[in-house]
């Protein structure tokens, strides 16, 4: 099916529907042999025909992979249109009170205006999918965990793993600034990007994030700081930039992130100072936050278009069972209960997302062809982007995982040459006139391949196949590609590889030297593994007293 690589179509009120999901569309469309979308079948059958076609659609956006996606997202929001229209479904909502405190920039955007519009289009599906993704990672990364904290961690910590961090970069630099749909699929982003990612995670699970922002005494000057969980009327502090939970007072069993402390409340920083100057590397590298700056708190919750829109509040009410997602943003509800703790001076929308929104409607048509060269390489290699697919949903294993797909994507350097690029790309390639056109097909092909590398060792380590993890990071990502895209996200799990195999010592060798962006989190982790080591070390090894043994037992000796 065709896909123009740099098309650029207009969803709700001019607002941009995304050019990632077109390009990811023609990606998905060529990963298998085209599956005529058929009725739902299975458990989530019923006897209602209404039913039966709310249901074909959940059902549907939980095996996305197997259809041909041009025709499957169009189907999504017909069936879901025409659900509606059947069966009037009813949902206590209204317009977030949080929405009128916005600048009137983004309150006068018309998919803000249309929040109420009960039409279903193609970046609603999108938005659904997109969920579908954050609901299968959180369940997998959460585990076994059950207590809000350690539901957290574990979140907190697939995220530092999962998304490499990539330096600020002021937002007129950046054409593509990303939703967590691509910082999921792309594997990397900025630390905000990150903070995103992880506050949808945890509301997947049931769980309130916020991110907290420091501001001037009249909530002027608001600078993100991190994201914090909101439990039994304490901030739990996650720090994004560090790759770490904020330590907290010691405490005697390690968390899952905390290598060996406690995790800090906004609280308990604000009245110890010391909590946060255990952050400081040296004088010449402190954290850049005192106690000082924590007099006004500003708690940032997370909303979008979508998720303060009542179409998607008549989905979430809707869904049951296994096909059960957080669609919708708690908004002021949140924010009323989060401005009563104590040290948050107010509580607002993040204005992050609308931002992206908005940018994302005013590209111009050079920034969109640099923002659909980022993912070219999706539709060059459909094995590369089916294995990602597949890892968000944890299908690892078998003929049709994750890992067989991956292997798919990184063929050896002796045949690349002879791979050839799908039309499509082919075609804008010389429509954009590029005189090195097999240069460029052979470096997509080796992009591909770097990036299965990367994310082969990352499908290992969530198996716990710790040793072929480790192969994956340091002989076939770092050393088969010295420099390249992936060496410090590569460098960071191989250390967490080490860890897991209990040998620290390799370990605190690889944090202590980095040099990426999350540099001075890696080095403080290096830090806290030391302080786990020593006891083992210092303790002084004591004589064992030698007890008076009985005559025989002397009688046997000389014997």
């Amino acid at each position: 099916m065709t896909v123009r690589w740099f098309t650029w179509r207009r969803g709700m009120g001019g607002v941009s529907v995304g050019l990632l999901t077109i390009v990811l569309a023609g990606s998905i469309a060529s990963c298998k042999p085209a599956a005529k979308p058929g009725p739902p079948r299975g458990p989530s059958v019923r006897a209602d025909a209404r039913d039966a076609l709310f249901d074909s659609v959940a059902d549907n956006l939980n095996r996305l992979e197997e259809f041909d996606i041009n025709q499957m997202m169009p189907q999504v929001c017909d069936r879901l249109n025409q659900w509606y229209h059947q069966e009037k479904p009813k949902v206590a909502w209204q317009r977030d009170p949080l929405i009128d405190r916005l600048p009137d920039e983004l309150k006068s955007m018309r998919i803000m205006q249309t929040l109420d519009l009960m039409q279903y289009r193609m970046i609603d599906a999108w938005y659904l999918q997109e969920a579908v993704w954050l609901r299968d990672v959180s369940k997998g990364a959460r585990g076994d965990a059950f207590d809000d904290l350690d539901v957290a961690e574990r979140l907190f910590d697939w995220t530092v793993r999962n998304v490499y961090l990539e330096p600020d970069r002021p937002a007129t630099a950046d054409p593509s600034q990303h939703r967590p749909f691509e910082t999921l699929l792309l594997g990397r982003g900025e630390a905000l990007d990150r903070a995103w990612v992880f506050m949808l995670l945890a509301r997947q699970q049931g769980l309130d994030v916020v991110l907290l922002a420091t501001a001037d005494s009249d909530g002027a000057n608001v600078k993100p700081w991190l994201p914090a969980l909101v439990s039994g009327g304490e901030l739990y502090l996650f720090d994004c930039r560090l790759g770490l939970p904020i330590p907290g007072p010691d405490r005697e069993d390690p968390g899952h992130g905390g290598a060996g402390k406690n995790i800090a409340t906004l609280s308990q920083v604000v009245a110890d100072e010391q909590l946060l100057r255990r952050l400081d590397l040296d004088a010449e590298h402190p954290y850049p936050i005192t106690a000082g700056d924590l007099q006004h708190v500003v708690a940032l919750v997370e909303g979008t278009p979508h998720s303060l829109s009542q179409r998607m509040a008549l989905v979430e009410a809707r869904l049951s069972g296994d096909h059960k997602m957080a669609l919708t943003s708690p908004g002021s509800a949140l924010a009323e209960r989060v401005e009563k703790l104590p040290h948050v001076a107010e509580a607002r929308l993040w204005q992050h997302p609308f931002d992206i929104w908005l940018r994302q409607a005013t590209l111009s048509p050079a920034e969109l062809q640099v923002a659909a060269r980022e993912v070219a390489v999706f539709q060059a290699v459909p094995a590369l982007m089916t294995g990602r697919a597949l890892y968000f949903k944890g299908h690892l294993e078998g003929e049709h995982g994750a890992k067989v797909q991956l292997l798919n994507a990184r063929p050896a350097d002796s045949v690349i040459e002879d791979y050839r690029l799908p039309a499509d790309v082919a075609r804008q390639l010389k429509r954009e006139e590029i005189p090195q056109h097999e240069a460029a097909r052979i470096v997509l092909f080796r992009h591909a391949k770097q990036d299965a590398s990367y994310w082969l060792g990352l499908v290992c380590y969530e198996q716990e196949e710790y040793p072929v993890a480790i192969d994956y990071f340091a002989k076939r990502t770092i050393e088969a590609t010295p420099g390249g895209p992936w060496t410090y996200a590569a460098r960071y799990n191989l250390g967490r590889s080490y860890e897991a195999l209990g040998q620290l010592d390799k370990a605190i060798a690889i944090y202590e030297a980095d040099t990426s962006a999350q540099s001075h989190g890696n080095k403080l982790r290096a830090q806290q593994l030391r302080e786990q080591l020593k006891p083992a070390e210092e303790t002084p090894v004591e004589d064992t007293p030698v007890e008076d043994t009985p005559d025989e037992t002397a009688e046997g000796a000389e014997s």
